[in-house]
Formats: C-alpha cells, structure tokens, sequence
C-alpha cells in the first residue's frame, strides 16, 4: 500500500512539471522563478529585480567634458611671517580647519622689540613737546611774550638805522680822502712836469725827475685806493639800508601783533613747531610696527601669525624653535567651500559654451549624485595635440565633497527642451546595436487581477534614447510615463534571454 501511494505521487510531481514547462512554452513568458526552483532547473536567480516607473520631466541638451576638481585660486594662502625670527610656540597642524584671524604660530623677533622701543620713545617725545608747548601758551595768555618781540625788533631797528648812519659817514669819509689824494696827485703832477723841465735845462739831475715820477705813481694810486673806498661804502650803505627796511617791517608786524592781542610770539610758534616734528615721527614708528604685521599698543617681541582666509590648512612647513625670515612659507591654507571643475572642451563644441551656462558635476566617488555649478571663465587657447580648449565652472561645495584634483565629468546644459520620459541610466541596455529596456508583463489574467506581475513575466522593449541627465537617461520612444520598467537585475534578464535559459515574454516586441 505504501509503494502504491508513493507511485502515485511521483507520477503527479512529474505530471505538474511537465504541465508547467509546456504552458511557459507556449504563453512565450520570462519569469522570474522562486529562487529554489531557479537554481534547480537553470541556476539563474531573479529574485532580487527591482522596478521602477519611468517619469515624467524636463529634458536638456549638454556637451560632456572630462574635467578635473581645483582648488579656487582666490581661496588657497601660503601664509609668511613678514619678520626675521624665532618660532616660539605652533598653534596649528595640517587639517585643522581654522577661522580668519585665528593665530597659527607665535614668532620671537629682536627687529619688533627695537621697533617698539623706538615707538614708546617717539610717544615719550610727543607728550614732551605737548607739554612745553601748553606751557609756552599758559606764558603767552599772562603776557610774558607780549612786549619782547616788540622791544627786540625795535632793538634791532635801531641797529640797523646806527649801522646806516655809520655806512654814510664811511662813504662821507672815503669822499673827502678821494678829494684829498686827487688834490696831492695834481700838485705831484706840476712838480713832475717842472722837474722834466728843469731836466731839459739840465739845472736838475735825472735822478730828481725820477723821484718825482715816483712820487706820481704813488700819488694815482692812493687815488684808485680812494676811488675803491667810496665803491665799498657806497655798498655798505646799500646792505645797511636793506637791514634798516627789513627791521623796520618785523617791527611793524610785531606792534600789530602787540596792538591785535595775538598769541603768535616766537617760543608758542617753536613749540609747536617741536610737537608736529615729535608726532610725525611718532607715526613713522606706529607705521614701521604696522608694516612688521604687529600692533602698535603691543608690548613685548612676539608677533602672531594669522590666517587671513576662513578654511583648512593642508601644508605645514615650520616647527618649534626654527628661523624664519618673510620667504619662508609657514602655512598654506585652503577654502574648499567652493572650488573650480575645470573642463576640457573640443573645438567643435566651443561654440555652444557661454558664461553663465549651468553645469551638471559628477565624479566616481558619488555615482549617484550630482553637483550644481556655473560656467565663468572660456579659456582663449587651444591645445594643439587635443585641440581643446578649458572652461572653468565655479561648484558650491559646502560638505566638503569635491577634493582637488579628483577627476570629474562635466554636463554643460547648452539648450532645455520641455516635457521628456526618464529612466534610471541601469535600466537601458544595448543590444545588437538597439537600446532595450525590460518591462513587467501585465497580458495575463492573473496579472490583470492582481494589478501586479504575479506571472513573473517581462517584456523587451525597444526604446530610442535622448540625452543622459546624470543617473537617468531621456527616453524618445518606446515607453510612457507611468510605465514600470526593470533597473536592478534587467543585464542578468537580457543574458538569460540570450542564453536561452529565459523565453521572450507574453508580448514579444
């Protein structure tokens, strides 16, 4: 009885089998059969497709360039001392992400302390100068100042006309000896010409004619000598003259100074003279200390080193105890909260790109997501070997995402179309030079009724694409919105097709 019974379940487990395979034959259906009778039968497993309807939105045109992530050059510092000394203490190593201002090492520097040495003595000398001057104008409102120019210039008026008075006597003087030697020369000239008579006559001797032609030449020359005094008196008549106007308008001014009450005396105006000297030089010390990268009001010879740039430091080149001078690179410090995709363009294309275009960043370490830039820069050279030329997009990356010199592709939307069916990129596949996509089968009665692929059938369908917008593909042709279609597992449905291993589905396409 027990044989018995076993026959007859054998014969039914084979009858169902055989009944199975014959209507997948001739219903032309792929399925996706439980996993333990997939493997049974053909070792393919479907059990873990995924499907996904195929949506309804905006299209675009773009060009696709391979680019590569850099830094914003306007972002990246290499941060110096401005000043020859010793690093004393380092704040800061590489990775850090530090805020604008913040201090990344701390220098010792004998050039600061004497810069401040000579700023605290120029401020010593400005508050001394500002006091001899309040003094000087204390003086000058009691009066102490308020007759002494007067009676100087008056002195010295009264010089200047003594002085005059003496010229023109000096020039009355060298006048009458002008008169008196011109007089000696006349009657030493009779006596020379009487002498050459007497010398014809021979009543004198030559020697006495000589004696007087001496005489003469001593005589016209005392003349000269006279005529050379009147010259130099005269001049001194003219200087002594220029004193005596010269004098006479300082004392004039004096008197209306003294007349108007004015505080204009000599020792305010010295005094003030002294503190705008003391004050100028007082800046030139705060300037000298500005220009070393240090604060006037510090004290002591250290000077801190800044980041002048929110960001990140990626080099460190300095350690405690080290000389620096202003060539040395202490730090480099980079702002990644927005960097620059810089993208090769054929020359072909070049036409098409324009500032201000949108482009669409994507690189291998976030398949699935893209990045939102602009273009801003056109380059105006080509490369002659790849004939293309760069074009650089600005790309906002707050997370941080984007590293320099990760390679990327670039999307620059050249032109937007309206309405467009999109796909997931995975779920269309080449085949045989076409473009298919796999969709559940919903020909049969079981799947009408559940309103599902409870057959586990799917159809090839062919489709035209359009233009790839990151992970989704534009789909011309073929399919419509709403209309389900494989992602997940449509390459090992295609193999199985191929292989035989699946038949095509209920509507073959």
């Amino acid at each position: 009885m027990k044989r018995t019974i076993l026959l007859i379940v054998a014969v039914a487990v084979l009858s169902a089998t055989l009944t199975y395979a014959l209507v997948r034959r001739t219903t032309g259906t792929t399925s996706a059969a439980p996993a333990e009778s997939a493997e049974g039968a053909s070792g393919l497993d479907l059990s873990g497709l995924k499907i996904e309807p195929a949506l309804a939105g905006e299209s675009w045109d773009q060009v696709v360039a391979a680019g590569k992530v850099l830094p914003n050059v306007n972002q990246v510092v290499k941060i110096g001392p401005r000043i020859n000394g010793k690093i004393v203490r380092v704040c800061a190593d590489i990775g850090k992400v530090v805020s604008r201002g913040e201090t990344l090492a701390v220098i010792s520097s004998m050039e600061l302390a004497q810069a401040r040495s000579a700023y605290r003595q120029a401020v010593a000398r400005v508050a001394a100068a500002k006091a001899v001057y309040d003094r000087q104008v204390k003086l000058a409102k009691l009066g102490a100042f308020t007759g002494r120019p007067v009676e100087e210039a008056g002195s010295e008026y009264a010089a200047a006309q003594s002085e005059l008075a003496q010229a023109h006597s000096e020039l009355a003087r060298s006048k009458s000896e002008l008169v008196r030697a011109e007089s000696e020369l006349a009657q030493c000239r009779a006596r020379l010409d009487r002498s050459r008579e007497l010398y014809k006559d021979q009543i004198v001797s030559r020697q006495d004619v000589e004696s007087a032609e001496a005489e003469f030449t001593r005589d016209k020359a005392g003349v000269e000598v006279a005529k050379a005094g009147i010259r130099q008196s005269e001049a001194g008549v003219k200087q002594a003259e220029s004193r005596v106007g010269i004098a006479k308008s300082y004392l004039a001014r004096e008197e209306k100074v003294l007349q108007g009450n004015h505080l204009a005396s000599r020792e305010i105006q010295s005094a003030k003279a002294d503190v705008n000297a003391a004050e100028l030089d007082l800046r030139a010390a705060a300037d000298t200390i500005k220009v070393l990268g240090a604060s006037p009001a510090g004290l002591g010879d250290t000077i801190a080193v800044t980041s002048p740039i929110a960001g990140k430091i990626v080099s460190r080149a300095v350690n405690l105890g080290e000389m620096v001078e202003p060539s040395t690179t202490l730090f480099t410090v980079m702002n990644l909260s927005d960097v620059w995709v810089e993208a090769s363009i054929y020359e072909k294309d070049l036409a098409k790109i324009r500032k201000g275009q949108t482009a669409e960043i994507r690189v291998h370490s976030y398949p699935g997501k893209a990045f939102r830039g602009k273009v801003t820069y056109i380059g105006d050279i080509l490369d002659p070997e790849s004939r293309t030329a760069k074009v650089r997009c600005e790309v906002s990356n707050r997370a941080g995402l984007l590293k320099p010199e990760m390679y990327a592709t670039v999307g620059i939307v050249i032109a937007r179309r309206g309405a467009a069916v999109n796909v997931p990129r995975e779920a269309v596949l080449d085949d045989a030079g076409k473009k298919i996509v796999f969709v559940p089968c919903m020909e049969c009665d079981e799947d009408r009724k559940a309103g599902t692929n409870a057959c586990g059938s799917y159809d090839r369908i062919e489709v035209k694409v359009g233009s790839i917008h990151g992970v989704n593909v534009e789909i011309l042709s073929g399919i419509m919105p709403g209309d389900k279609v494989v992602t997940t597992g449509a390459y090992q449905l295609k193999t199985a097709l191929g292989s035989g291993k699946l038949e095509a589905g209920c509507t073959d396409h």
